[in-house]
C-alpha cells in the first residue's frame, strides 16, 4: 500500500515537471521568434547590369595630296665680306699705345697699335743709313777700278748690312699693328698701354663695311647638312623683302681657314645680299630661309602620324572600326610633315599619335 501511495506520488511530480519544462520551453521559442522580428531582412541578390564596351575614339586625318616643302629658316647676323682680326704674334713686349678708337675710320697701311721695342725704331733707321753709306761705298770703289778683292768684300759688307736691316724690319713690324685695308674699326681689345701681350690674342678688328654678307651658326652640323652653294636665300629685314644667295658652306672653307675655328665654320653658312638694308651696320639680325626640297601634289601626312620601329616606317590606318598597321615609304620630311612615296593612298585614315 505504501508503495502505491509512492508510485501515485511520483507520477504527479512528473507531470508537474513536464509541464514546466513545456512552458519554459515554449517561452524560449517565443523569445527567438520576437528577437528575430527585430533583425532586418535579407535583401534579394540582384544579377550584375549589362555594360557596353566603350568605343574607342582616334584622332584621325585623311590621307591628302599636296606640296611640302623642306627649308632652313632662321636669324643671320650682318658681318663684313672684308674682316680683318690683328693680333701680335710674339708674347712678352707691353703695349705702347694704342692710336685708334672703335668706330674709327681708317687708311690702309695706318698704324693702329704699337708695342714698346726700346730703341727699335731708332735701330732701324741707324741701320738704314748704314745700307746707304754701304751702297755708296760700293759704287765709289767700282767707279775707281779698285781690285776684284776690295769690290768683292765691299758687297760682302753691303748684303750683310741689307741682312741686318732686313731682320730688323721685321722685328719692328712685328711691333706694330697696321690697319692692311682701308675700313672702319670695329673691335678694340681691353688692353691698355703698359699690359702685356700675349701672341695671337686679339687686339684690335678692321673691316669694309660697305660691303656686307649674312653669318647664321646653327646649333649643329646637320642642320645645315642639306644646304648647297649657290642656293637661293629669301631674306627679309624689318618685313622687307631682299633676295640673297648662299655664297659658302662648310664645304667652301679653305683648309688653313677652316683650322683656324672649325668650331664656327663646321657649323656656318654665308649668304649674299642683292641690295642692303637702309642704314644697315654690322651685328643686325636678318632674318632668312632657304629653301632645300620642294614638291608638289605629293601624299602628304603629318609627322605625328608616323611611326618607327626596327628601321620600320609604319602607320596605323583605321578602316571601318578595324585598326591595322601598314608599312610605307617615305620621302621629304619637315618639322611638321611626311611625303608618302608609297603604301598608302588619298583618302586613308591615318592614326596620329
Amino acid at each position: 500500500m505504501f508503495l502505491n501511495w509512492r508510485m501515485a506520488k511520483l507520477r504527479k511530480a512528473q507531470q508537474k515537471y513536464s509541464k514546466l519544462v513545456t512552458s519554459i520551453s515554449m517561452c524560449v521559442i517565443v523569445s527567438s521568434l520576437s528577437a528575430c522580428s527585430f533583425l532586418p531582412k535579407e535583401e534579394a541578390v540582384l544579377a550584375p547590369p549589362l555594360v557596353e564596351p566603350a568605343k574607342v575614339e582616334y584622332d584621325v586625318v585623311d590621307v591628302k595630296t599636296g606640296s611640302i616643302i623642306k627649308s632652313l629658316k632662321g636669324a643671320g647676323t650682318l658681318t663684313p665680306v672684308d674682316n680683318h682680326t690683328l693680333s701680335f704674334s710674339e708674347s712678352g713686349a707691353r703695349i705702347k699705345k694704342f692710336h685708334v678708337s672703335e668706330g674709327d675710320v681708317v687708311k690702309k697701311g695706318q698704324l693702329l697699335v704699337e708695342v714698346d721695342t726700346a730703341t727699335l725704331s731708332f735701330d732701324v733707321k741707324q741701320a738704314e743709313l748704314d745700307l746707304k753709306k754701304a751702297e755708296l761705298q760700293l759704287k765709289a770703289l767700282q767707279s775707281q777700278n779698285a781690285p776684284q778683292l776690295t769690290i768683292d768684300i765691299a758687297k760682302l759688307d753691303l748684303q750683310s748690312v741689307k741682312n741686318k736691316v732686313q731682320y730688323m724690319r721685321e722685328q719692328l713690324a712685328k711691333s706694330q699693328l697696321k690697319s692692311p685695308i682701308n675700313g672702319i674699326v670695329t673691335f678694340v681689345g681691353e688692353q691698355k698701354a703698359g699690359d702685356p701681350v700675349q701672341a695671337f690674342e686679339s687686339i684690335v678688328q678692321v673691316a669694309d663695311t660697305s660691303n656686307l654678307q649674312v653669318l647664321y651658326t646653327a646649333q649643329s652640323v646637320e642642320q645645315i647638312a642639306d644646304i648647297k652653294l649657290g642656293m637661293t636665300a629669301n631674306l627679309t629685314s624689318n618685313g622687307k623683302p631682299i633676295t640673297g644667295k648662299v655664297v659658302q658652306t662648310p664645304k667652301d672653307v679653305p683648309l688653313d681657314i677652316m683650322e683656324t675655328n672649325a668650331e664656327l665654320y663646321q657649323k656656318s653658312i654665308l649668304m649674299s645680299l642683292a641690295e642692303l638694308p637702309k642704314d644697315a651696320k654690322v651685328g643686325d639680325l636678318i632674318d632668312f630661309e632657304v629653301v632645300t626640297q620642294q614638291k608638289e601634289k605629293v601624299l602628304v601626312i603629318p609627322k605625328n602620324g608616323l611611326r618607327l620601329a626596327m628601321g620600320r616606317n609604319y602607320v596605323q590606318v583605321l578602316d571601318g572600326n578595324t585598326k591595322r598597321e601598314v608599312d610605307i615609304e617615305v620621302g621629304i620630311s619637315t618639322d611638321t610633315e611626311v611625303e608618302v612615296i608609297k603604301g598608302l593612298s588619298e583618302g586613308d585614315k591615318v592614326i596620329l599619335k
